[in-house]
């Protein structure tokens, strides 16, 4: 390392500025964390933006890999590095362990970095709000989204589509459609609503309350007001309508969906939604006629669509069928779990099986050459 005229640190010894970006480039975010902790030893100053992108790297892997244990070691020298060099801890550093706090849900975390935040007279941003709501709405503590919400008030005015956007999800994560109601009609009255991702969020807060009626009013809103739909609100309105038992406004959005002129295309999500609707109104034929659209496609049935047409097979009192799907799904190389079990076992006591359900089942996973799932090695298990 270079000795220079950097500020920080004993003595104004200075890193590189891309030694450590170099480092997590060539041997990844974890020999970059060693290596910070060295630095930090010898007092080397470390600029604030390479720490923020490691600690954005590090959750990032740690979505795809989930070990805690490196993202918290992760926040821990972050917070070392505050106190260190308290004077490169800037706003978008807060945000950055904010936000990884709020991925790990750990709001006491949260809670401390923000008197933090305050004790190094740092000011947040609507960016701040967003990451607090966020965090606040998937622990489904309404009080404090609102009372966040009402004391940022200024944030709250710098707000962007993606800030209202946190505080419209927290809303309906806790059950509060209405406000989130009220928020977006807020936006709409300055003009700040055209956005794809508010309005599909509304529609998920509709189903929760099964109300298709104004999620269908915004689903068609989002066409005159020129916001584009995307595959993930189709599959939320299609979704509204299962739940609301309206199966063939469902088949009407799919067809829609499907139609020529379209850039959409159905996945398996939507798929199995309207599979879920035929198999919940007892309507096995369609169900299955789906499934085979399915495979159609080039698409991977997976053990949700199994257990949806399995448990169909129960409400349908179709023993064979059910068991023909058992075999469709081993075959493809699924491993069945408890909740299979669960519904294999129905299906036995549901058509009338005169032995033991659970033997059956037994036999049945033992002519495929499976155990029975963990957990479940007796009757009732």
């Amino acid at each position: 390392e270079h000795q220079g005229g950097g500020k920080g640190g004993q003595g104004g010894r200075s890193a590189p500025l891309s030694a450590l970006e170099d480092l997590m480039r060539r041997k990844g975010v974890d020999e970059a964390w060693t290596a910070l902790e060295e630095m930090q030893r010898q007092g080397l100053f470390i600029d604030r933006f390479t720490v923020s992108r490691m600690l954005m790297k590090t959750v990032a892997e740690g979505r795809a890999r989930w070990d805690p244990q490196k993202v918290y070691r992760g926040i821990g020298l972050v917070e070392t590095f505050m106190q260190l060099q308290p004077e490169e801890a800037d706003e978008v550093l807060f945000n950055a362990l904010l936000d990884t706090c709020c991925r790990m849900k750990d709001l006491p975390r949260l809670e401390t970095t923000m008197l933090k935040m305050r004790e190094l007279q740092i000011y947040p941003s609507h960016v701040t709000l967003g990451i607090l709501v966020k965090a606040y709405g998937q622990a489904g503590d309404i009080s404090k989204v609102l009372k966040v919400w009402q004391d940022m008030d200024e944030q709250r005015r710098q707000a962007n589509a993606v800030t209202y956007g946190c505080m419209i999800d927290a809303c309906v994560k806790c059950g509060h459609v209405a406000k989130a109601v009220e928020i977006f009609e807020d936006m709409k009255s300055r003009k700040k609503h055209r956005n794809t991702i508010l309005y599909t969020t509304l529609i998920k807060g509709y189903g929760m309350e099964k109300d298709c009626k104004n999620a269908l009013e915004l689903f068609r809103e989002m066409r005159t007001e020129g916001v584009p739909y995307n595959t993930i609100t189709y599959n939320s309105i299609i979704d509204v309508c299962i739940k609301s038992n309206e199966v063939a406004t469902a088949e009407d959005l799919l067809r829609e969906m499907m139609q020529a002129g379209s850039n959409l295309e159905p996945d398996l999500i939507t798929y199995s939604t309207v599979l879920k609707g035929y198999c919940h109104s007892g309507d096995l034929d369609k169900a299955l006629q789906v499934a085979e659209t399915i495979k159609a496609c080039g698409l991977q049935c997976d053990e949700l669509v199994y257990n949806t047409l399995m448990d169909g097979c129960v409400k349908a009192n179709d023993l064979s069928a059910g068991i023909g799907l058992f075999a469709e799904m081993t075959q493809s190389g699924m491993m069945p779990s408890s909740i299979t079990h669960s519904i294999l076992v129905r299906l036995y006591q549901r058509s009338g099986f005169k032995g033991d359900s659970y033997d059956a089942v037994a036999q049945l996973y033992q002519h495929h050459g499976l155990e029975r799932p963990v957990g479940i090695q007796e009757r009732g298990g």
